[in-house]
């Protein structure tokens, strides 16, 4: 159980939440919504014990699983963990088989009595594990992750080789594996193909503990969620129903409060009017008029306070300058991660405005390709090459471009922009009042909207996005979808989000790890569904 007190949250100056009072119990299944950079990851961190509200309490019971937005390299006891044993971990049973193993292997160097000792020892191990449930465990674990999209490959691969994508995977899958009695998840979609989104959903309706989930996932919210958490204005707003019927309710108590305010309003105009008129007229009538002026500033006290309209992110890439009619393209491309081969003589090219999507499940090599045709990772074998003033602008997806300690308008220091210029940029992306702040405190959200910022004050005319809308709220990615449509350079991009592919429309689509190019049609939206 969570429960909130009159909790307050700043971060530096800013107040992102005052007076927040709610709690999370057995049985709940809450959504907290709100744009981006309103304040759910904190609230989130805040609610785990990762950070101290600024004022009031969070009293916590149970064990509490959380899933972060963020897909960065978890501590691991053993460097070389696998995914199946960072799994299994969550019930400490991957440390008793890595026990085992250990075991196992040194009987191999032993011999006599010590050899005697140590069978009698890999055999206590043994049917240790098996008294704990371990081998039930471990086949549970492995359906777990294959629903999840987790490949037996992918389970016996090390945590540490893995890329962004399965490495979220691989801990939504431990933090699902644990016994837990509350679950915070932060946007546990992301990197999810349909399938594992509707597993997931059923999966989580069943869950008999409490949660509370941040997601720009709408069917989610819609099928997986009984009550809302609305985080508007600093604000804390419950609402019973799932976000469709959130959505209908927020609007009806917004327009109730409307015509309120309006009732007050001209309430208080008839009685100013009022005054005006009498206050300098009889004796008698000035005493009326000054009870009057009493009882219009109590009736301002308490006014009916109006929802602030959300500003909305602005995103407007710059024309480039044209680039050579093949500004990029690739040549007998390979690389593998030790024994793992990842693809094998890929080539193309991608001619100046075109748009080429890369296609491909999770683990085929898409986030790797496009690290090769940044340049930061080098292919085992061929060659990149970029055509006549071709300039290059890599988003990625796991925000690796953003230092941690470094403050968000430092990130602008590459561009030829003004200072002026970089402060109107930034407040095009709704981080105007965040110039000073420390960047690895952003949200996700926020630093793919700072990112997108960086890449904009680049100006490249190649584009080579990773999954450019993870974490963006609707009204951003609409806004880049916009951006992206009228943009005149080339753009290759990895998306599993088939509503922004189907609506960008790729010129033609590269299928990997084969390296087959194909003309974009509408039949490859479900590959990009499966991505």
């Amino acid at each position: 159980m969570i429960i909130v007190r009159d909790v307050q949250v700043e971060v530096g100056p800013r107040l992102l939440i005052a007076g927040a009072s709610f709690s999370v119990q057995s049985g709940d299944r809450i959504g907290l919504v709100g744009r981006n950079g309103a304040g759910k990851t904190t609230l989130m961190r805040i609610l785990r014990g990762d950070m101290a509200p600024s004022e009031g309490s969070v009293l916590r019971s149970g064990v509490i699983g959380y899933f972060s937005q963020e897909a960065a390299l978890p501590d691991l006891e053993h460097r070389d963990a696998t995914a199946l044993e960072r799994i299994l971990m969550a019930r400490d049973i991957g440390a008793m088989q890595r026990k085992i193993e250990h075991a196992r292997k040194r009987l191999y160097d032993l011999d006599g009595e010590e050899r005697d000792r140590g069978i009698a020892r890999f055999s206590r191990l043994h049917d240790e594990f098996e008294a704990k449930g371990g081998l039930v465990a471990e086949a549970e674990a492995k359906r777990m992750a294959a629903a999840l999209g987790i490949g037996n490959e992918e389970l016996s691969q090390p945590v540490a080789t893995m890329s962004g994508g399965q490495r979220r995977r691989v801990e939504l899958a431990r933090i699902l594996f644990a016994e837990t009695d509350i679950l915070l998840l932060d946007e546990p979609t992301n990197h999810l193909d349909l399938d594992a989104k509707s597993w997931l959903v059923e999966w989580l309706a069943s869950y008999r503990g409490g949660m509370l989930v941040v997601s720009h996932d709408l069917p989610l919210l819609d099928e997986a969620i009984t009550s809302v958490l609305a985080l508007e204005n600093n604000q804390i707003e419950a609402y019973r129903g799932n976000y469709s019927h959130y959505l209908v309710e927020r609007d009806r108590r917004r327009e109730q409060r409307e015509r309120e305010r309006k009732h007050q309003d001209e309430a208080i105009a008839r009685l100013e009017e009022n005054i005006r008129r009498f206050k300098g007229t009889t004796e008698k009538m000035a005493k009326i008029a000054r009870s009057w002026e009493t009882r219009v500033d109590r009736m301002k006290r308490d006014l009916v306070e109006l929802e602030k309209r959300g500003k909305a992110v602005k995103v407007d890439f710059p024309q480039p300058e044209p680039s050579g009619r093949v500004p990029l393209a690739a040549t007998g491309l390979a690389k593998s991660f030790g024994e793992n081969l990842v693809f094998l003589d890929v080539e193309f090219a991608v001619e100046r405005e075109e748009r080429m999507l890369l296609i491909g499940l999770n683990g085929a090599g898409k986030t790797t390709l496009l690290r090769i045709l940044a340049g930061l990772e080098k292919a085992d074998l061929g060659e990149v090459s970029l055509g006549y003033k071709a300039k290059l602008g890599y988003y990625a997806q796991e925000h690796e471009q953003i230092t941690p300690g470094k403050s968000v308008l430092a990130h602008m220091e590459g561009s030829n922009l003004t200072e002026t210029s970089k402060r109107a940029l930034l407040g095009r992306f709704l981080l105007a009042d965040k110039v000073e702040q420390d960047a690895g405190t952003l949200s996700g959200g926020e630093k793919t909207k700072l990112a997108l910022a960086m890449l904009v004050a680049e100006r490249p005319n190649v584009l080579l996005l990773d999954e450019p809308t993870n974490n963006l709220d609707p009204q951003a990615k609409e806004a880049l979808l916009e951006a992206l449509t009228l943009y005149q350079g080339t753009i290759v991009l990895v998306s599993h989000d088939t509503d922004f592919v189907a609506q960008l429309m790729p010129d033609r689509a590269l299928i990997m790890p084969e390296g087959d190019m194909k003309y974009f049609d509408e039949e490859l939206l479900d590959l990009v569904a499966l991505a």
